[in-house]
C-alpha cells in the first residue's frame, strides 16, 4: 500500500497503543470528528527549541499522541502547495498547485492559487480531489477555516464549507464550495456569533516570560515587522494603515479563528453522530508573525506561548462538545521556515533581482527586449518573444541565463524544468523531491533554488525570514498524531522518526472512513 508507512508506524508505537488507526475498510466507528490543525509556517527546528516551555496544549498533544518529523516531499514549501498536499496527499507535480501564485502563460498574467480569471475565488486549479470531495459521498461534513482563503479552501478540494476572514469587515464569512466555486452564504449561527463577539483590536504586548525565554533583543538585526507593525513592541493594530489586516500578524488572529471554530462545532453540528466530520483549522497568523520577526524573536515566542494555552482550551471544548473519545487530530504545518539569515551567515535575494539578472543575460545574446515574463520562486518563465527566436539563439541565451544565475552565491541550483519534471517515481531518489516540485504545463521554463541560509524576498515587502526551498528547515515540520482510542503516556522529548507528508491525507481519510 503506497501510504501504509504512517499507519504502520502508529501501529508499532508501544508508548500509546491508542493511536492505532484502522484503514478505510474498517473505520473506527467511535470517531465522530477528525481535526486537521495546521500551524502555518512551523518548522521542526523551532518547535524543538521551544517544546520544553510548553505546559498546556502542546504538552497534552505530546502526552496523548505521537510526535514525528514530517518531511514535505518537494521544494514547493509554500502555503498553497502545502495546504493542497495536506488535503489531497498529492505533491505539486500531481496537485497542480505550483505556488501561492504563478504566471499563466495563456493569460499573460499572475493569478493566485485560488483566483479565477475574473478575480473570484476558485479551486479550479487543483487537479485532484480532496478530503471534502471524499466526504461528499457520505453523510459527513467537511469544514475548512482560516484567515487565508487558500488555506481554508485547498484542503477541502472542490467540495465543502469554508470560512475565511474579511479584513474590511473584520469578520469571518461562510462560503459553500461546490464544483470548485465557493459561493458566499449566510449561516445564522455565524451572524449571531459575530454580532455578540465583535473583534476588539487591542494592543499586543508580550507576556513577561516571552523575552526571557527568547533571550534575544526586541530589535534584533533582521526583524522588520509585519502588517504595519514595526520591529519592536508594543504593536498597536489601531495605528496600522489597515487595522483589520493587522489581525493577520498578532495572536488575536489565532484567538479569533479558534473562537469561530468552537462556535462552529455547535453551529454546524460537527461530531454529533456516527458519520465522521472533518474540521480543518489553519492558523495563518503564525505565518505572518514568523515572516515579520522570525522564529527566534520575542514576538514568535509570545505567539506560541499564548497559542499553547489557547489550544489547551480548544481541546477541552472538543472534549465537552464531541467527547474525549470521539475526536482525533493531526497537528502539523504546510511548510517550515529558515532561521534569520543574519544568524546563519546567509542573506536575502529578491524575485526582481532574479528576473533582472535573467533578462539581462538574455539581452546579451538576443538584444534589447523583455525575454523573461516572471521569475517568482522557483520558476523562470520566458516570454513569447523569447520563444519566437531561432532555436540556436534560444539555446545560447538559456545557457547565458543559467550561468548568470549560478554566479549568485545565494542560488544553489539552476536547471531546465523539462529535464527534471515528469515520471518522478522512476527517477533516482535524490532527484525525486525536485521532480515533485513541478507541473510540466504550469511551471516555468527554468528553475532556481536558494542556497542554504538565503531566503527569497520582495522589494516592496521585506521579511525577516521566509520559506521556499529544498533545505531541511523548509521541508521538515512537526507532525503530531492524536489518533482514535488514544491513551495518555509519557510525553516524548524528541520525535520518533521521519514521515512523508503525503501520508497525512490518507491517514485522515482512514479515520473518516473514506478513500481519496
Amino acid at each position: 500500500m503506497k501510504y501504509a508507512c504512517l499507519l504502520a508506524a502508529l501501529l508499532a508505537c508501544s508508548g500509546s497503543p491508542a493511536t492505532h488507526a484502522r484503514g478505510p475498510e474498517a473505520p473506527d466507528r467511535s470517531t465522530r470528528l477528525v481535526v486537521l490543525l495546521v500551524l502555518d509556517q512551523w518548522p521542526e527546528w523551532s518547535f524543538e527549541q521551544k517544546r520544553a516551555a510548553f505546559r498546556a496544549g502542546f504538552a497534552r498533544m505530546l502526552s496523548e499522541g505521537e510526535w514525528f518529523v514530517g518531511e514535505h516531499p518537494s521544494a514547493a514549501t509554500l502555503t498553497a502547495p502545502g495546504h493542497a498536499l495536506l488535503g489531497t496527499g498529492a505533491a505539486t507535480a500531481t496537485s497542480g498547485i505550483v505556488a501561492n501564485e504563478w504566471w499563466h502563460r495563456d493569460l499573460h498574467e499572475v493569478l493566485a492559487s485560488v483566483e479565477s480569471e475574473n478575480g473570484t475565488d476558485t479551486t479550479k486549479w487543483l487537479r485532484v480531489p480532496g478530503l471534502g470531495d471524499a466526504l461528499a459521498k457520505t453523510r459527513g461534513k467537511a469544514v475548512g477555516m482560516s484567515l487565508k482563503a487558500r488555506a481554508a479552501l485547498l484542503p477541502l478540494g472542490h467540495t465543502g464549507l469554508a470560512f475565511y476572514y474579511d479584513s474590511a469587515g473584520r469578520r469571518f464569512n461562510a462560503h459553500q464550495l461546490a464544483n470548485s466555486t465557493p459561493a458566499a452564504i449566510t449561516r445564522p449561527w455565524l451572524e449571531t456569533f459575530t454580532a455578540a463577539h465583535p473583534l476588539a483590536l487591542t494592543i499586543w504586548t508580550p507576556l513577561p516570560e516571552s523575552a526571557q525565554l527568547a533571550g534575544v533583543a526586541d530589535d534584533r538585526p533582521g526583524e522588520v515587522g509585519e502588517s504595519g507593525f514595526g520591529p519592536t513592541f508594543p504593536h498597536d493594530p489601531n495605528a496600522a494603515k489597515d487595522p483589520g489586516h493587522a489581525v493577520f500578524a498578532m495572536p488575536l488572529g489565532n484567538d479569533a479563528l479558534l473562537d469561530v471554530a468552537e462556535a462552529a462545532l455547535t453551529g454546524e453540528n460537527l461530531g454529533t453522530d456516527d458519520a465522521p466530520d472533518l474540521l480543518v483549522i489553519s492558523l495563518s497568523a503564525h505565518d505572518l508573525v514568523g515572516h515579520g520577526w522570525g522564529h527566534e524573536s520575542i514576538e514568535q515566542w509570545d505567539m506560541e506561548l499564548r497559542l499553547d494555552q489557547r489550544l489547551a482550551a480548544f481541546m477541552d471544548v472538543l472534549d465537552q462538545k464531541v467527547g474525549a473519545s470521539h475526536w482525533a487530530m493531526i497537528v502539523t504545518s504546510d511548510h517550515g521556515a529558515a532561521p534569520l539569515p543574519e544568524s546563519i551567515h546567509g542573506g536575502r535575494l529578491t524575485h526582481d533581482q532574479v528576473r533582472a539578472a535573467a533578462n539581462q543575460a538574455a539581452i546579451a545574446v538576443l538584444g534589447p527586449g523583455t525575454w523573461v515574463d516572471n521569475a517568482h520562486y522557483p520558476n523562470i518563465y520566458f516570454s513569447d518573444a523569447f520563444k519566437a527566436q531561432p532555436a540556436n539563439e534560444r539555446k545560447s541565451a538559456i545557457q547565458r541565463v543559467e550561468a548568470a544565475l549560478r554566479s549568485f552565491p545565494s542560488i544553489e541550483q539552476v536547471g531546465a524544468v523539462a529535464d527534471i519534471a515528469g515520471h518522478c517515481d522512476t527517477r533516482p531518489p535524490k532527484d525525486q523531491p525536485l521532480c515533485r516540485t513541478f507541473d510540466l504545463e504550469r511551471s516555468g521554463d527554468l528553475y532556481y533554488l536558494p542556497a542554504r541560509g538565503y531566503i527569497m524576498d520582495t522589494d516592496d515587502e521585506p521579511t525577516a525570514t521566509a520559506h521556499g526551498s529544498l533545505q531541511d528547515y523548509d521541508r521538515e515540520v512537526p507532525l503530531i498524531v492524536l489518533g482514535p482510542r488514544r491513551t495518555k503516556h509519557e510525553p516524548p522529548t524528541a520525535p520518533t522518526e521521519k514521515r512523508d507528508m503525503r501520508e497525512v491525507a490518507p491517514l485522515l481519510a482512514s479515520w473518516l472512513g473514506v478513500k481519496l
